[in-house]
Parts: C-alpha cells; sequence; structure tokens
C-alpha cells in the first residue's frame, strides 16, 4: 500500500504528521534499544515499486565501492531520471509513478555527484526499453509537471561514472566476460540478500520519510512546500525591528 498524497494534497504535512509513528520513536531506533523489520527506516527514498531481483547493496557497495567491478547486472540498468523542481513536482511525480508498474523510486538528492534537490528514477533493463520509457515519462512529465522540468537517461548509478571511484563514462564500459560472470556467483554466494528490502515500504515508513522531504524543501528555501501545509510555515517567522527603517532611508530621512 502507498501513501495517497492527492487526497490530503492542502493539509498533507498534518497528514503525514498522524501516519508517522517513525519520528517519536526515532532516539530508541537510533539507539538501538528498539528494531523494525525494515532495514532502511531512516531513508531519503520511497521504492514506488520496488525491484524484487535487483540487489543493489551488494552491487554497489561490495562489488563497486570494496571490488572495483561494476555488476553485469548494473551494466544492462537504464534509468530515466526526472529531476523535480520544487517539492511540488515532487509530490506530483510520485503519484504518475504510483499510477505505473516500472520499477521506481523517488527522493531527495544528497551526493555530491549531483546538484538536485530531488530525483525520481524509473529502471529498465537494456537501453532499447530504456529508450521507450523515455518517450512515456517526458510525455508524462510534459502533462503534469512541466515540458521545463529535466528528464534524462543514463546508465547505471552516478558514482560509477563520477564518484571517488568512478570507472569512466560509461558508454566505455566493455561487455562481461564468461569468466567475469562465474566470478560474480562466487561473491555472490558469499552475501545473502538482506533482510527487509525488495519490497514497498510500511506506511509509517513512507511518511516519515515524506516529512523528511517538506522539511529538506524549507531548509533550502522551497516555498512551494506552504502549498502542502495549509499555508503555515513550519517555523514560525521572527520577530522584526526594522520596520520602517527602509522607507525612511529612501526619503533621506534618519531616526539618529
Amino acid at each position: 500500500m502507498l501513501v495517497n498524497t492527492k487526497k490530503h494534497r492542502k493539509d498533507l504535512y498534518l497528514y503525514l504528521t498522524k501516519l508517522d509513528l517513525i519520528t517519536p520513536l526515532r532516539p530508541a531506533l537510533k539507539s538501538g534499544k528498539l528494531k523494525v523489520s525494515w532495514r532502511d527506516w531512516d531513508s531519503i527514498w520511497i521504492y514506488t515499486h520496488p525491484m524484487p531481483e535487483s540487489k543493489c547493496h551488494l552491487f554497489h557497495h561490495i562489488f563497486f565501492e570494496e571490488l572495483g567491478h561494476i555488476h553485469s547486472f548494473c551494466r544492462e540498468c537504464y534509468k530515466v531520471v526526472v529531476k523535480p523542481r520544487n517539492i511540488v513536482e515532487q509530490f506530483n511525480l510520485y503519484e504518475i509513478q504510483k499510477d505505473m508498474s516500472t520499477p521506481c523510486k523517488l527522493g531527495m538528492e544528497v551526493r555530491k555527484t549531483t546538484n538536485n534537490l530531488w530525483g525520481a528514477y524509473f529502471y529498465n533493463r537494456g537501453l532499447e526499453a530504456g529508450k521507450e520509457k523515455y518517450r512515456e515519462v517526458r510525455e508524462l512529465v510534459n502533462e503534469y509537471l512541466s515540458p521545463e522540468t529535466p528528464v534524462i537517461l543514463k546508465r547505471y548509478c552516478t558514482e560509477f561514472e563520477l564518484g571517488p571511484k568512478g570507472l569512466g563514462p560509461s558508454n566505455e564500459t566493455p561487455d562481461i566476460t564468461p569468466e567475469e560472470r562465474q566470478w560474480e556467483l562466487e561473491v555472490e554466494s558469499l552475501f545473502p540478500r538482506p533482510s527487509g528490502h525488495g519490497g514497498v515500504q510500511p506506511i509509517p515508513i513512507q511518511a516519515y520519510i515524506m516529512r523528511k522531504w517538506i522539511h529538506n524543501a524549507y531548509e533550502k528555501n522551497d516555498t512551494s512546500y506552504l502549498k502542502l501545509a495549509g499555508g503555515t510555515p513550519l517555523v514560525p517567522p521572527y520577530v522584526f525591528y526594522h520596520k520602517g527603517i527602509e522607507e525612511e532611508m529612501k526619503n533621506g530621512r534618519s531616526s539618529r
């Protein structure tokens, strides 16, 4: 089940707060006093439609970061990436993803290899499937977000190309050899799939993550978040003491 953000759009923050059971439990979860069944409970991503056959933790953190190898599964991964320009577009895109069957996710961008606040990803097996999905997503974004909202098609994780351990342009990655594939299987046999990954996150975790998105919008001066909070700022404004001074200065007057 996925959170319905359309029905409560005008008071979405309040609605999410009622669903969010993680925030009050967060200190106990962080300390280890309590444990929940979901491994990535503190994520910044909503896995709208997970890809059960993927093992991204294994492929990224072990094969790439530790062994310097781009897994054969990743070499066939072509992502349509949408870059929402504000938090309202982010939630509009979430509703688009809900109605699709494509493996996809969306969340906050905090990596040093990107300069966007938000990102939404649609995963495809092979370049031709990626091109077909790009056309579909581009049309949906044009209709429900804006033709100005960026949409790109790229291959595998950005870090594989551009990160500190990046291996260069993705179009220069060679095909996997039979020997490499056999080695991959041997490595995979050492690391079972982590529990609590690969399915749709429980509603309380979804709500917790979405509230983090709205807080991030506030912190990054994305004032469109007010449309999701009934027009009420998350933090009350300061008390100002400069009222009238600018008008005095314009008129050449001074109270000094």
